[in-house]
């Protein structure tokens, strides 16, 4: 059995799983620092002008 090759994948999953992270938090931020609750942008996400 690869251990190398086990021990990089599992590092490929975490870093995937961290940049998925900081992205949400980033999201977070910039939506409470725009004051829109994230219900509302979603609301006006999908309002298509009417």
């Amino acid at each position: 059995m690869n251990k190398k090759g086990i021990e990089m994948e599992t590092l490929a999953y975490w870093i995937i799983a961290i940049v998925i992270l900081a992205v949400i938090v980033m999201g977070y931020l910039i939506l409470k620092s725009k004051d829109i609750s994230a219900i509302t942008y979603i609301k006006n996400l999908f309002r298509f002008g009417g």
